[in-house]
C-alpha cells in the first residue's frame, strides 16, 4: 500500500495546500469523485479545528499537522496527527439536530459530519500527539460490480 503524506503548519492559509494535496489523491490512490469530495470536507473540518483550537493563538504557524493517506483493498486509511492540546473528538456528544439553530447552539456539526461520512474512527494520544485514524470504504455504485 502506497502512502501519500503532507505536513502543514497550524495556519489557516495551509488549507489551500491541503485541498490541492487531497485533489491529487484521485490519481495516485484511485479515489472516486464522491469519496474525494467527502474526504476533502472531513480533512478541511478537522485541520481547521486543530488550527483554531489546538494551540494558543500566539503560536500560529509554529506547529505542524501531519496527514497520511493510504489505499487499502476496500478503500482508504487516513491518519491525522498533531501535537496540540489533548483532544479526542470522538468524545464530543452528537448535536441535537432535531432542535432549531437557536436552541442547539454553535458547534459540533463538523465532528458529527465526520462521524457520518467516515466508516471507522479511532483516536489515540501517542507520544504527546493527538492521532486520529480514519477509514473510508470505497463507494460501490448500484448495478456496478
Amino acid at each position: 500500500m502506497g502512502i501519500e503524506s503532507i505536513v502543514l503548519r497550524n495556519d489557516l492559509q495551509e488549507l489551500e495546500r491541503l485541498a490541492a494535496f487531497i485533489q491529487g489523491l484521485s490519481g495516485s490512490l484511485g479515489m472516486d469523485e464522491k469519496s474525494l469530495f467527502q474526504i476533502n470536507l472531513v480533512c478541511d473540518e478537522l485541520v481547521t479545528n486543530i488550527i483554531l483550537y489546538g494551540y494558543p493563538s500566539a503560536q500560529q504557524g509554529m506547529h505542524t499537522i501531519r496527514l497520511d493517506v493510504g489505499q487499502t483493498a476496500d478503500g482508504w486509511e487516513l491518519c491525522l496527527s498533531d501535537q496540540g492540546i489533548p483532544f479526542n473528538p470522538l468524545l464530543k456528544s452528537s448535536p441535537r439536530t432535531d432542535l432549531s439553530i437557536e436552541e442547539r447552539g454553535i458547534g459540533g456539526l463538523g465532528i458529527h459530519f465526520v462521524r457520518q461520512v467516515m466508516d471507522e474512527l479511532r483516536y489515540e494520544r501517542l507520544n504527546e500527539e493527538n492521532v486520529l485514524l480514519m477509514r473510508k470504504n470505497r463507494i460501490h455504485e448500484e448495478g456496478v460490480s
